[in-house]
């Protein structure tokens, strides 16, 4: 597909780097004609079922977390526009359903009744969330018939430059903080404890914004804080079989600073050796 007519998709349905990753997905899986479930978001109908061509799709989104980030002010993310038509664990007959739907939950808690109903699993900007991995990728098994597939793109993880997944935050002063125009140094979340980095942040804003960035850096419950390596780990532990890991977006700089970078990530983390790239592509197979 050109560049034009996804600029044109993109525009049309509000979307960014979901139409390129829909299409990525179309190619290493296929999503035309099949049952689909996504997790952790929640593309429109006339998008996934009119451009894309799924016979059927449906989305699972934890509405806790969009309730919690949106009465903080903190929303990052693309919060979900569609009204929920269920909460997934009431979910009794697929059959009852639209041919698109958003469901309130969360993946590891997955009812039987949608066991082995999918073709695909499509999931983008979202593993870095999960926070019960191989829970959540049992219930991904469960979920697909023999022969499927799961399609994941994202980032950033948690090894990467900005890893902290910081939300945006607006100091006493006004100014804007997220994970891309951030205070903390890259990879400043990995090679300083959150006390470091509180006393670092006094430098460039309040004490109760460097407060609430510790907070999120290191305690929120809205990201897996887990390493390239952990999730490599996790896939090949499951029961799916790798088809696909690809590390993505790798971080450009002068080689001198990588090369410092490296050597100091390393040192602090023995045996990890993934810093640069901020997330990662995999695709795993249901064997037939």
């Amino acid at each position: 597909m050109s560049q034009d007519r996804i600029k044109a998709l993109q525009a049309a349905f509000g979307l960014t780097y979901h139409v390129p990753y829909a299409l990525s997905a179309e190619t290493l899986v296929g999503l035309r004609g099949k049952d689909v479930l996504e997790v952790g978001g929640s593309l429109p109908a006339n998008f996934v079922l009119d451009e894309i061509g799924a016979r059927r799709w449906f989305s699972i989104e934890e509405m806790e977390y969009w309730r919690e980030s949106t009465a903080t002010g903190h929303t990052q993310g693309t919060p979900p526009v569609q009204a929920f038509a269920a909460p997934l664990a009431a979910v009794t007959d697929i059959g009852a359903l639209d041919a698109h739907a958003v469901l309130d939950g969360r993946i590891e808690r997955l009812p039987a009744s949608l066991h082995g109903c999918f073709d695909v699993i499509f999931s983008i900007a979202a593993f870095e969330h999960i926070d019960r991995m191989p829970l959540a990728l049992d219930a991904m098994f469960k979920a697909l018939r023999p022969g499927g597939a799961v399609f994941s793109m994202y980032s950033p993880i948690w090894s990467a430059h900005d890893g902290h997944h910081l939300p945006t935050i607006i100091d006493a002063q006004g100014r804007r903080f997220d994970f891309s125009s951030s205070p903390i140094p890259r990879w400043g979340h990995l090679t300083m404890r959150p006390p470091e980095l509180h006393e670092y942040l006094l430098k460039h804003t309040d004490p109760a914004t460097a407060s609430e960035i510790v907070y999120y850096v290191y305690h929120s419950p809205h990201i897996n804080r887990l390493f390239t390596e952990d999730y490599i780990s996790f896939f090949h532990k499951s029961s799916f079989t790798v088809e696909k890991i690809q590390p993505t977006f790798p971080f450009q700089g002068p080689a001198e600073l990588l090369e410092k970078a490296q050597k100091t990530l390393e040192s602090l983390y023995p045996g990890r050796r993934h810093f640069l790239n901020n997330g990662i592509l995999v695709v795993l197979r249901k064997p037939s």
